[in-house]
């Protein structure tokens, strides 16, 4: 392993332990395939079990109609086209790969809040306790999309006037 990796995921360590608010000794450790590597671990073995933590996060995400279904009767999922173009849209601003220069295996996925009225969205943002990442570099993301979303603007045929939750998978 070159000494400039280890640096960076060092470095990428230190940002990590600092966003979580503390003291390691203090915690319970961290769940299998994520943290440091272990001693003697290439890079590969340690890209792996990082790869199998992030696709534990994302298959225990709840489904947007599971989300819509604890949110109570007032919202709706959104529709494919909603989805898509929410994709589109959040990849075009950048924000996940700001996440992933502090956590190169950054993966989530978010769920947007979507109000349209009959003249179309009034009102796009991270719905944030139904939002699922990694590691807390997830907030980098949430941040970034919310200052992002405050300029989509959709018209009425994305949907009839209700609140939607519409997710997004980011890997």
């Amino acid at each position: 392993m070159s000494s400039r990796y280890r640096i960076a995921l060092l470095g990428s360590a230190l940002v990590l332990a600092a966003a979580c608010g503390g003291d390691a000794a203090d915690k319970k450790p961290a769940a299998a395939g994520a943290g440091a590597p272990a001693p003697g671990q290439s890079a590969d073995e340690y890209r792996k079990a990082q790869q199998r933590f992030a696709d534990s996060v994302l298959n225990q995400t709840s489904s947007a109609a599971d989300v819509v279904k604890e949110m109570g009767g007032d919202y709706a999922v959104g529709s494919v086209r909603l989805r898509d173009t929410l994709a589109l849209l959040s990849e075009k601003t950048g924000c996940f790969l700001e996440g992933r220069k502090t956590d190169p295996y950054l993966a989530g996925t978010v769920s947007f809040f979507v109000f349209m009225s009959v003249v179309g969205s009034t009102s796009v943002y991270v719905q944030e306790n139904a939002t699922k990442w990694t590691s807390q570099a997830g907030n980098i993301v949430n941040s970034c999309l919310n200052v992002a979303a405050k300029n989509w603007k959709f018209d009425p045929s994305f949907g009839k006037q209700a609140s939607y939750i519409t997710q997004v998978q980011f890997k």
